[in-house]
């Protein structure tokens, strides 16, 4: 049984988002350009899909937690920005409350 009803699901707005999670992507790896990095295509395509994945995870709280589109956006973008950084947060804290530690 579904979470949510699939006819209700507004495609613009999660495809919104993950625009947003790819924008915060190629920021990061910009600004990583110019601190000095060399410019690499697998590099950056390896982080689109890093931010991608973030951008999925922030789709779902969204939808969750019924977050306005503005902070929605918000946060994908910041996930798109921080991509694996992100994910090794959420899986630590995972980890943590699997292990019954908090």
């Amino acid at each position: 049984m579904p979470i949510k009803d699939p006819d209700n699901i507004k495609w613009a707005v999660i495809f919104n988002l993950f625009i947003f999670a790819i924008l915060g992507s190629l920021a990061s790896y910009c600004y990583r350009i110019l601190n000095g990095d060399k410019f690499r295509i697998g590099t950056l395509v390896a982080q689109i899909f890093i931010s991608t994945f973030a951008g999925a995870l922030v789709v779902l709280a969204a939808s969750y937690f019924n977050w306005e589109f503005e902070l929605a956006g918000g946060v994908a973008g910041l996930a798109g920005w921080s991509g694996a950084t992100l994910i090794k947060a959420l899986e630590e804290r995972l980890i943590r409350k699997a292990k019954g530690d908090g």
